[in-house]
């Protein structure tokens, strides 16, 4: 279609997922996210696997493909995880969700292992969320970034954080309400950045999303107190990271210090 535009549907998506992510108004956490490590055991088998399998890649393929990853200006690959090694996987990731999310969860979705590429972006949206309560995002593997290409996530009150994944790192996320992305390019010859994704819903609240939080469910950091700071690098360069007063708002805020509104 001559008159097709990447950039009017880019705009049109971001608008859209903007409405989708304000229907969830239930919480699970303080953030709506937080940074963990894989145990040991599973990070090794998950790595192994990859290593061994990291040449039968195949070109990422689905229907209405849309713009969430730019697959058009760069290629997104797949390695096949087996059945059996998938089930094995998920039994013991299961357990570290459910202890985040503080409810009992069921996998819906693993997806993955995913491989972006140098010049790779993921646009700015959230996940279904009939299915997509709590997810996570395991780092499995990176190689030859010239630069980080941090997951960013927007907390409970839109607030921008960036996390920095290093393999054998986790990323807990309320994937359906807080919106997600990885706006900057990865950069680096030959880069490369692998991922499984797996997503949950909890057992019991069919229509979750707009139940109330159960008893015990940690508060939403909404207003924060004090003030926020930009540090300096070790060649004095200001805007490194961020300090803030009020510690509940944790490690990863943006250096931009973006807030939706």
């Amino acid at each position: 279609d001559p008159n097709y535009s990447y950039e009017d549907e880019i705009a049109w998506t971001l608008n859209n997922e903007w409405t989708r992510h304000e229907r969830v108004t239930r919480t699970f956490s303080p953030l709506g996210f937080q940074k963990g490590k894989l145990p040991p055991d599973v990070f090794a088998n998950m790595g192994a696997f990859y290593y061994n399998n990291r040449n039968h890649v195949v070109l990422e393929e689905w229907g209405g493909k849309g713009v969430f990853v730019n697959w058009w200006e760069t290629k997104v690959q797949f390695v096949m995880i087996p059945w059996t090694l998938k089930n094995r996987w998920q039994s013991q990731l299961l357990k570290l969700v459910e202890a985040w999310a503080g409810v009992p969860v069921e996998q819906t979705v693993m997806y993955g292992l995913r491989q972006y590429t140098e010049g790779a972006r993921l646009l700015t949206h959230v996940d279904r969320h009939e299915t997509h309560a709590v997810s996570l995002i395991v780092n499995v593997a990176q190689g030859n970034l010239a630069e980080p290409w941090p997951v960013e996530v927007q907390d409970h009150m839109d607030r921008l954080h960036e996390v920095i994944m290093e393999p054998g790192d986790i990323v807990y996320y309320e994937s359906a309400k807080c919106l997600h992305a990885r706006n900057r390019p990865m950069m680096g010859p030959n880069a490369h950045y692998v991922n499984l994704f797996t997503h949950y819903k909890p057992v019991t609240d069919l229509e979750w999303w707009h139940q109330p939080n159960h008893e015990g469910t940690p508060e939403a950091v909404l207003e924060s107190k004090g003030e926020c700071q930009l540090l300096t690098d070790k060649e004095g360069v200001k805007g490194f990271s961020v300090q803030c007063e009020d510690e509940r708002l944790g490690p990863h805020l943006s250096p931009s210090l973006f807030q939706a509104h």
